[in-house]
């Protein structure tokens, strides 16, 4: 039987464990080669009592993602909050869901500025809207309900923590790998990356090939010297559309490739 070669073209994942286990399964199903690494863990952060009366009294709560719900839910009982609910992200939104039972809305832009167009968001002056979310982040949404006539609180209920890494281990593996391909969520682990990288390795960084999530998070990868032409955005940190843009660049390689062959 004729064996294929392997596929050059490989892609690491670097969401935090927890949040990468579906991307995985779906390179995985297409035969894609793929490396995991995350940079960043989360750790709970205790939720004071005075924190849950808020949660209790607020007329609208906001969580910004899967560990603000899950760090939050194993020190409160989330079914009793009744205030309307709402999520940056579907996945976040699942997981609020089966957390309190209740209907939980979230945008199909699934960015902050996403949520801030939703209807039910723009007449709340006067409202009291509780943010859960980690340590430090965006303040768009904070800002724009504020804008709005809204008084806000946030609930820190877990806090992101870099984790100890070898960056000239991980770059001899990387390169080893063949990673062609890096998928990146948020601004935090693109800066870590370059960060936890020896200088030597940087120039490598900015030949990959770039899976982001937004233009802010593209405008810091050009910030970094990677060229636009190699970054691909995708709709959205759902897996299917990080999937679709893998497959997207993925395609576009072997286009590269094939015509420096033909050359």
């Amino acid at each position: 039987m004729l064996q294929l070669p392997p596929d050059p073209f490989s892609v690491l994942i670097t969401r935090p464990a927890g949040r990468a286990d579906s991307l995985l399964d779906g390179l995985e199903q297409l035969s894609i080669p793929h490396a995991y690494q995350p940079l960043i863990t989360t750790q709970q952060v205790t939720v004071k009592p005075r924190e849950q009366h808020l949660l209790l009294d607020a007329d609208l709560v906001v969580f910004v993602s899967i560990a603000a719900v899950t760090c939050l839910e194993t020190q409160c009982d989330l079914t009793k909050v009744q205030a309307p609910l709402f999520a940056v992200g579907r996945t976040t939104a699942a997981a609020l869901q089966r957390a309190t039972t209740q209907a939980v809305t979230a945008p199909d832009d699934q960015r902050s500025e996403g949520l801030l167009a939703l209807p039910q968001l723009q007449d709340v002056a006067g409202k009291h809207i509780v943010i859960v979310r980690g340590n430090g982040g965006r303040e768009l949404i904070k800002q724009g309900l504020l804008a709005r006539g809204a008084k806000v609180s946030y609930i820190q209920s877990y806090k992101r923590v870099p984790l100890p890494l070898d960056g000239q281990r991980l770059s001899d593996q990387w390169r080893q790998q063949q990673i062609q391909c890096i998928v990146v969520t948020s601004n935090e682990i693109l800066s870590l990356l370059f960060q936890s990288l020896p200088d030597a390795a940087h120039d490598w960084l900015r030949q990959r090939f770039w899976v982001l999530i937004s233009p802010r998070m593209q405008e810091t990868a050009i910030s970094f010297g990677i060229p636009q032409q190699q970054i691909m955005q995708a709709d959205s940190a759902h897996d299917q559309a990080l999937l679709d843009a893998i497959c997207q660049l993925r395609r576009k390689f072997h286009e590269r490739t094939e015509s420096g062959a033909a050359d």
